[in-house]
């Protein structure tokens, strides 16, 4: 077993598990060569072995386009479901929207984290973003300031639409990475059109297809999204597994 501080890894020879601490937790990834189910569970049994070796802590595994046949995995390795991630998509362009927002400047950082962090207490990941993870984010090669969209009312940011563009993929579609309004802000309406004017933004690069990731049981969110005309394509889901 190989191991660093922030990174764990446990190998037969054959099949790998890589574990990376990241806020508390221990995101499992496995590396397995064909469509071995059987050894996909042994590999998690192995990772939950390590982090007990490691004083213990906290499991956490993903499955991208999750499917109910794709579940009985990591339950049978003890691990509990917890998490739904839908990625919903609609085609480009959108609906006209007369909203005034400007691109980001690095001398937005501290306003920006002071909304972020205001709107998503609640996040498991976009909450209580740091300076240095946000730098990160933004050292990104596909981050673009200019389709980071701020929108201030009064001389306060009340709200912003991040989106990036993928260019890996077959047909380059943008994204909804992050949406928020300031809590002092809510009730106006604005999460709408600031959705409208992100798909603006993507729609004026050329593209012609958008996406977005959102909670399963956000469900203020998601009723803007269906409204929209957004549909779901594929889950993501996450299980986790707490060992001592």
């Amino acid at each position: 077993m190989a191991t660093e501080s922030e990174r764990l890894e446990v190998s037969d020879g054959h099949d790998t598990v890589v574990l990376t601490n990241a806020r508390n937790s221990w995101l499992v990834e496995l590396r397995v060569e064909g469509d071995d189910d059987v050894r996909r569970q042994r590999l998690l049994e192995a990772a939950t072995q390590a982090v007990m070796l490691n004083e213990g802590g906290r499991l956490e595994f993903w499955i991208e386009n999750a499917t109910p046949a794709s579940d009985w995995v990591p339950i049978a390795a003890g691990f509990i479901h917890y998490r739904d991630l839908w990625r919903l998509e609609r085609p480009l362009p959108a609906p006209d929207t007369g909203l005034a927002t400007r691109a980001f400047t690095p001398a937005d950082t501290d306003a920006f984290l002071e909304v972020n962090n205001r709107a998503f207490d609640w996040h498991p990941e976009q909450g209580d973003l740091t300076p240095e993870e946000f730098s990160e984010k933004c050292a990104e090669p596909w981050f673009d300031p200019d389709g980071f969209r701020l929108l201030e009312i009064e001389d306060r940011l009340a709200g912003f639409c991040w989106t990036m563009v993928h260019t890996d993929e077959k047909q380059p579609i943008g994204e909804i990475y992050a949406i928020a309004v300031d809590p002092d802000f809510h009730g106006r309406g604005l999460g709408r059109e600031l959705v409208l004017d992100g798909l603006g933004w993507l729609a004026r690069q050329g593209l012609r297809h958008s996406m977005l990731y959102v909670e399963s049981d956000n469900r203020h969110a998601n009723r803007i999204y269906d409204k929209l005309g957004f549909q779901r394509t594929s889950i993501n889901r996450a299980f986790q597994r707490i060992v001592r």
